[in-house]
């Protein structure tokens, strides 16, 4: 069921952030975006359900906290959801841990008005499209999907960078590795040609150099990372930031 779903959501999202933009403009551009982004939710309220929670629970959360806006957010699926250390590892930046359960792009795109935007960060570090894959997703779904983010982020919030984190091979959906490398070549051609993107490779901590995955960076599902996991990602994600964060 979710497979047969998921091009019709990706319609939806991309209705709901271009399909007033093709319009005949009867009404002030803003009014506009507003009346299509409430109906579009209002058609897919369900198949975006399921994380609903998460994102009500983020909104809290900002009531609670006053994050700076110009800082770092990490957001995407579980990878950075139970990344619990970020402040720890990367303690030179302000870094706001937006993950949420088991989200695609789709779904990242969905809530993006709802928690993203009005932090204004500086960088964006993306991981998702892993979990779209198991669900039935192509390779090629998922790097359109990608663009879709990356337009919107071009278009929202002009100023900020983006580092995508490539999809990682794990013990778990080693039968979905092939899938990954097949998007990741369509993402990776794609990033080496945009400036304000940058991209890190997650399989070069997680790879035996005889190309196997390595074992003792997971936990018990053989899926999510332990700390030793996270500590490879660290040694790559830190220079990264480092080269393109700008102190203001």
């Amino acid at each position: 069921m979710k497979n047969k779903l998921y091009l019709p959501i990706l319609c939806l999202v991309i209705i709901l952030f271009y399909g007033c933009e093709t319009a005949p403009q009867k009404t002030p551009p803003k009014e506009k975006e507003t009346s299509a982004t409430t109906s579009a939710e209002n058609k897919s309220a369900a198949p975006f359900a399921r994380f609903q929670n998460e994102i009500d629970n983020f909104l809290e959360q900002d009531k609670e906290n006053n994050f700076p806006k110009n800082g770092v957010m990490m957001t995407g699926s579980s990878s950075i959801r139970f990344w619990k250390t970020m402040d720890k590892d990367f303690p030179k930046f302000p870094v706001l841990n937006r993950g949420f359960g088991g989200a695609t792009i789709p779904e990242v795109l969905h809530f993006a008005g709802k928690y993203i935007f009005q932090h204004e960060p500086q960088i964006i570090v993306f991981y998702c499209g892993e979990n779209d894959i198991s669900e039935g997703a192509t390779p090629e779904t998922v790097f359109a999907s990608f663009k879709t983010f990356v337009k919107i982020i071009e278009r929202r919030l002009p100023e900020t960078k983006l580092v995508y984190i490539s999809m990682k091979p794990s013990i778990a959906r080693w039968n979905l590795w092939p899938q990954y490398q097949a998007g990741e070549k369509l993402i990776k051609n794609f990033v080496d040609e945009n400036p304000k993107i940058e991209y890190m490779d997650a399989s070069i901590s997680m790879l035996e150099k005889n190309g196997e995955v390595k074992k003792d960076i997971f936990v018990e599902d053989g899926l999510h990372m332990n700390a030793k996991g996270y500590e490879g990602w660290r040694e790559q994600l830190n220079p990264i930031l480092e080269k393109i964060y700008e102190p203001k």
